[in-house]
């Protein structure tokens, strides 16, 4: 990978799925970009899990649909349940689109996929950066990079896109505010391996008086499991999971946590 330019016309902050976008929109015009990211490559996580119809529309032009379509879980219908039974089931077939339907795919490898069609295109991302400021004039933005414990780098860019998430240092150097309050319930997220005596073609969401649990097919047979909880811990185990399925889901046909591939906790700001 090259090193950073002093020089770019655009500078991308954040490789997750919109910066990836972007720079292979970016490459695939021969319009000139550095894509920056903090972390290691494949350092993110499962995270967000569903690609949505307009999504999959978009990408066609990149020759991402496809890939997507191959690696990821095609689900055709939601269900909201009170444990066995089916207050309301909501088809995707009559959708206006190519693809009636929901794609369940883990962020991580969604991203993967993104990262190897910028790399066909001929760019690349350069991870272990990080930008520490901004200063904006009437022609262009000044960017101070740092890579990993170098030297701070300037570098001059024409446009500087801020994909880099909810703690956006780009927003915040901008002096654009990020409204809002958190709601008072925290989350927990797994993906899990379980049997299930369900469809795998359905998104499940159970109410009951205990909370909310959201159960969801993924590829490779796998499960992502939602649910709220008051005092989450870091990394819910097993017995958390099986504790929140066992008491919110299905009675009489209980699921059985088997492993957990991944699992993280999380707040919802509005």
């Amino acid at each position: 990978m090259n090193p950073l330019p002093q020089t770019i016309d655009i500078l991308i902050v954040g490789a997750g799925p919109t910066g990836l976008s972007l720079a292979c929109v970016l490459a695939s015009r021969n319009i000139p970009f550095a894509l920056l990211d903090r972390l290691t490559e494949g350092a993110n996580t499962s995270r967000a899990a569903v690609v949505h119809a307009r999504t999959l529309e978009v990408l066609e032009e990149l020759d991402v649909t496809r890939r997507l379509l191959a690696a990821g879980h095609i689900v055709s219908r939601f269900t909201v349940r009170d444990r066995g039974r089916v207050l309301v089931s909501v088809g995707f077939e009559p959708l206006p689109t190519r693809y009636p339907y929901t794609l369940m795919i883990p962020q991580n490898l969604t991203e993967a996929i993104l990262l190897q069609r910028l790399r066909e295109l001929g760019g690349d991302v350069l991870w272990q950066h990080r930008v520490t400021d901004l200063r904006q004039d009437g022609d262009g933005v000044n960017a101070t990079v740092v890579h990993g414990e170098q030297e701070p780098q300037s570098v001059r860019a024409r446009y500087v896109v801020g994909a880099d998430g909810m703690h956006s240092v780009v927003r915040e150097q901008a002096g654009i505010g990020f409204g809002g309050e958190q709601y008072a319930q925290s989350f927990v997220l797994a993906d899990v391996r379980m049997s299930w005596p369900l469809s795998s073609e359905e998104v499940m969401l159970f109410f009951s008086p205990q909370g909310l649990l959201v159960v969801a097919p993924l590829p490779g047979g796998r499960h992502r499991v939602v649910a709220t909880m008051d005092d989450p811990p870091e990394h819910p185990g097993i017995a958390d999971i099986q504790a929140l399925v066992d008491a919110r889901g299905l009675d009489g046909a209980p699921a059985k946590i088997e492993e957990i591939v991944w699992s993280s906790h999380f707040r919802v700001h509005h």
